[in-house]
């Protein structure tokens, strides 16, 4: 006969009479619970659940009425059963806790080693199993001691009240990060559309250094150098190192020289000491087109503290794989691409793999920054130059860049 779909009331009775040795409990969307075993289990899609409850009857229920479905294991039916039947008393319940152990039953085992505790405060296993220890002859736990020296839980570790503060701050700014990345593209996505007047007002509008990592992200990644000058323009006037950094790092790579020199016009009116180190740093990168970006934009800097640097990349070292078009065996004469794709010239290669050599360039744009910075050229003789420097450091007033 086909189970019949019980009433509310009759969900609320068998409830009442589910016994405990079934294996799933039944969550209803009206409060209620139904104990039992569910015998239709490979239905799908889920329309009805068939329950067998421990007495023997069935009952049916529609899908719409539960809400959750909890699977009981059987040893979480069987400590049901049985956990009645130890005493309370410190060995009965320790006992418990034992059997609740040996069957993985963690929270049902702390419990009864609570209760443990409880019947005898000075049971020290109980105690130990719960984290205690004695201080002072006080039973304390790690969570006491902790909150005793004024550390706090965050997110499962103990920290200090500051270091919270901290974790929490940049979380928000994380999050404010994300809807200015969020307000930046959608900005962004009106150029090219009637609405572009807007765009680049709301762009060029933006003076929240929060910002920073959306205008960096859009000026590194855009494809359209106008939009990458709106960005431009909005980091110049955010005016942080981090942003200033950004518009550095655009200065030497980006591919339009529109770009690259308005940022260094940008960056020229505020020399900001972040920006110097960083263009210093470049004159020992293995592009040499990367050297001479550097070399160009330590020239507008005119900060003393690049002359030496500068002295030592105006004639620089490159490694040069050697093109060998003619194949194996063949030769030719010529280096590969060289930086900015133009061909280095002179060089050999003979068969047997790829071949690298080590070519001496010389950097203009270094050259012209140096005589720009010292009004003296000694054209690209490096050891000229270390000469020249290391007499002038002999007398510290004599060192000084030059204004237009």
């Amino acid at each position: 006969m086909k189970p019949t779909v019980i009433s509310l009331a009759a969900l609320i009775l068998s409830a009442a009479l589910g016994g405990s040795a079934a294996a799933d409990v039944f969550l209803l969307r009206n409060g209620g619970r139904v104990t039992g075993e569910l015998v239709n289990r490979s239905e799908a899609p889920r329309k009805q659940y068939v329950i067998q409850l421990a007495e023997g009857a069935k009952v049916t229920l529609e899908a719409g009425q539960v809400q959750k479905v909890i699977h009981v294991r059987p040893q979480e039916t069987e400590y049901e059963r049985i956990a009645p039947t130890y005493p309370d008393t410190v060995a009965g319940q320790w006992e418990l806790a034992q059997w609740c152990r040996d069957h993985h039953l963690g929270p049902q085992r702390e419990t009864h080693l609570r209760r443990v505790i409880e019947l005898d405060p000075e049971h020290a296993q109980a105690r130990g199993l719960l984290g205690y220890s004695k201080v002072d002859g006080q039973w304390t736990t790690k969570d006491q001691r902790m909150a005793k020296q004024g550390l706090v839980k965050y997110k499962g570790q103990w920290r200090s009240r500051q270091e919270i503060e901290l974790a929490e701050n940049k979380r928000k700014q994380e999050v404010a990060q994300q809807e200015w990345c969020q307000k930046v593209k959608r900005w962004r996505g009106w150029l090219g559309t009637d609405r572009q007047d807007q765009a680049r007002q709301n762009i060029r509008n933006i003076t929240d250094p929060v910002a920073t990592k959306a205008l960096t992200l859009g000026l590194r990644d855009d494809g359209d150098s106008h939009a990458r000058l709106l960005f431009v323009e909005a980091l110049t006037k955010i005016d942080t190192t981090e942003a200033a950094l950004a518009l550095a790092v655009s200065a030497i790579y980006d591919e339009a020289e529109e770009v690259r020199l308005t940022c260094l016009d940008n960056l020229q009116a505020k020399k900001r000491p972040e920006v110097v180190n960083y263009f210093i740093g470049k004159l020992k990168d293995k592009d040499n087109a990367v050297v001479n970006a550097a070399g160009l934009g330590l020239g507008r800097m005119k900060a003393p503290s690049a002359i030496g640097p500068l002295i030592d990349a105006v004639v620089t070292t490159h490694k040069f794989r050697v093109v060998n078009p003619a194949g194996e065996g063949g030769t030719n004469a010529g280096f590969g691409s060289g930086p900015g794709g133009k061909s280095m010239g002179g060089g050999l290669s003979v068969g047997g793999g790829p071949k690298f050599i080590h070519k001496q360039l010389t950097n203009q744009a270094v050259l012209d920054a140096l005589v720009a910075l010292t009004g003296r050229n000694f054209d690209f003789d490096k050891q000229a130059w270390k000469s020249w420097y290391a007499a002038q450091k002999k007398k510290p007033d004599a060192i000084d860049a030059r204004r237009d």
